[in-house]
């Protein structure tokens, strides 16, 4: 019995081995065209992992804006059995419809790239997300990140927002997929190769059914740099708080090296709503108010009597004038049948140009453009840049406006008349510039002629090194007026020693400014413009106010308060 029972076992044991034999056989032999074929049919696919974007930082380290973890909800189309049930299974956990169709769109070009859908998901709907992931293996819920703005509206049209990339970002850079998150303006955008980081690329080795056949990570995330910028949070504080609940805004800078200080726009946005996607009702309200328009770099408006100073410049330089010129001012300047009034119809006497800057004669200064000539004085503005868009580290920005003959005859389809000398020649008309054009000019006035680049980015760090460290950038914009300059400049400090801006004094500093006051198309309504800066002798700040639409008085108290509030802060850190 035992002998059978070996002899049994021994034959199992054989026919065993030889069926393996004879299927490796077959594997190996048999089917060996079968599995190359198909093996010649996987394909490679890579997947991106979204980086860690780096922090927007003022000038003293507080955090603008940073990356905080967050559970998102993402689709893999190309995973998808049925398109239509995984797009209503979307729906239902709150997805857009516009969000869903780009995902299932950009899907095309990169069928394993898990794309969001719905940022920041809510802890009580992670739950039911997890339960369509079971029924729906094309949803999945990925740990990701959110952008944090801790300023709000504070600091809006500083750090800008972000935002899935769009068409438009993914044919400018081709490093971008569906799923990168880019910026979409002011900081964000301007300095969105620094801010970025690098995406991990995982290797994904798919066969010809879909199905992933095998994983392979070729790099990990490498997380964005740090933003430092030349901003201060506690000076844009004060003149946010300055502004109040008017429609305006402040620039606040360094005339010598180009450096912005603080930028208020209002009314202004909370880019927090961009975040997870703006909902209609927001978004009405801030198209209504223009709440994303920045008023003090994007605004086409007159400049009123700060524009003075390029006229009294080309008036200057061509010799169409001295600075003793003098007239005597009855308040109104006679144009045929029509009168050029002075504000509030006031007779000054007689006028020379410094008491014509320091009280804003509009007689005075009509009188030297008439003498000048509309060309002249386009050349001038031309040359301080004024035709041009601002010399600037931002991307919302507008070109000015400055008309001459040819302009008008082109655009308006009129002859010019010395009546649209005197308009320009006082800042009214068809001038329009931006507040941060009008910044250039003075800068230039501060300057001698030198225009600073108008900087935000102070330096770029990884973790306590720093990668990069910003220089200001200068160039002769307008030496040519540089004999005339100081002329321009004795005006505007007299204007504060004893003439319109005599509430701009102040103990704290020395100032020179120049105010403007611009008719608008609304009845008894005005753009009241202020620059100025301190100290006089050694200038490290100047002002742009703005108040627009507006019944009240120039921006005094705003831009002294700025200033005020600089020179404080500037003691308190000594």
């Amino acid at each position: 019995m035992r002998n059978r029972a070996f002899y049994a076992l021994g034959l199992l044991v054989v026919l065993i081995a030889g069926g393996f034999i004879w299927r490796l056989h077959f594997l190996q032999i048999q089917q060996y065209d079968y599995y190359a074929t198909r093996e010649k049919n996987n394909y490679t696919r890579y997947v991106t992992e979204e980086p860690i974007r780096g922090r927007i930082l003022d000038t003293k380290g507080r955090v603008l804006a940073y990356d905080q973890t967050a559970y998102n909800v993402a689709v893999v189309p190309a995973l998808s059995k049925n398109a239509t049930t995984t797009k209503e299974n979307l729906f239902k956990l709150g997805a857009k419809a516009e969000d869903v169709e780009a995902a299932f769109e950009n899907s095309k070009l990169y069928p394993f790239q898990p794309m969001v859908v719905i940022q920041d998901i809510s802890e009580s709907n992670r739950l039911k997300v997890l339960e369509v992931e079971n029924d729906d293996p094309a949803i999945k819920l990925v740990l990701g990140s959110k952008r944090v703005y801790p300023y709000g509206q504070l600091g809006a049209f500083i750090t800008g927002y972000v935002g899935m990339a769009s068409k438009e970002d993914l044919q400018r850079d081709e490093n971008l997929r569906p799923s990168s998150i880019v910026g979409k303006m002011a900081a964000e955008k301007v300095f969105d190769s620094y801010l970025r980081g690098q995406p991990g690329i995982t290797e994904v080795l798919v066969d010809v059914t879909g199905r992933v056949v095998k994983e392979k990570l070729v790099s990990t995330p490498v997380k964005g740099y740090d933003v430092y910028l030349t901003v201060d949070m506690d000076l844009q504080k004060v003149a946010w708080d300055a502004v109040a609940n008017e429609v305006g805004g402040v620039i606040a800078a360094n005339p010598r090296d180009g450096s912005i200080y603080a930028l208020v726009s209002k009314p202004s946005f909370d880019p927090n709503v961009f975040v997870k996607g703006i909902d209609s009702a927001t978004w009405k309200e801030y198209e209504k108010n223009s709440s994303l328009v920045n008023r003090m770099t994007m605004s086409q408006i007159p400049p009123g009597s700060t524009f003075k100073v390029v006229t009294g410049l080309a008036g200057l330089y061509y010799h169409a004038i001295t600075p003793d010129f003098t007239i005597n001012d009855p308040g109104y300047l006679q144009l045929g049948s029509a009168r050029v009034w002075n504000y509030r119809h006031r007779s000054w006497g007689k006028v020379d140009f410094e008491k014509g800057l320091a009280v804003s004669n509009n007689v005075y200064f009509g009188t030297v453009g008439l003498r000048t000539g509309i060309d002249k004085i386009y050349e001038v503005a031309k040359t301080m840049g004024l035709t041009d868009y601002p010399w600037i580290e931002y991307d919302a920005v507008s070109k000015g406006i400055i008309p001459n003959q040819q302009w008008k005859k082109e655009v308006v389809g009129e002859p010019w008349y010395p009546g649209d000398t005197v308009n320009t020649s006082i800042g009214q008309g068809y001038v329009a510039v931006s507040p941060m054009l009008m910044a250039q000019v003075y800068q230039q006035i501060i300057n001698d002629g030198e225009l600073y680049k108008f900087r935000f980015l102070k330096e770029v760090r990884d973790g306590k090194t720093v990668v990069f460290k910003a220089e200001p950038e200068s160039r002769p914009q307008s030496t040519i007026y540089k004999n005339w300059f100081p002329v321009i400049r004795n005006g505007m400090e007299a204007g504060v020693d004893w003439g319109l801006l005599t509430g701009l004094k102040s103990s704290m500093y020395t100032a020179a400014g120049k105010s403007g006051t611009a008719e608008t198309e609304r009845a008894n309504k005005y753009h009241k413009w202020l620059i100025a800066y301190a100290n006089r002798n050694n200038p490290e700040i100047m002002v742009v106010s703005l108040r627009l639409y507006t019944t009240d008085t120039e921006p005094v108290k705003i831009t002294k308060t700025v200033m005020e509030g600089y020179f404080r802060g500037k003691s308190a850190v000594r």
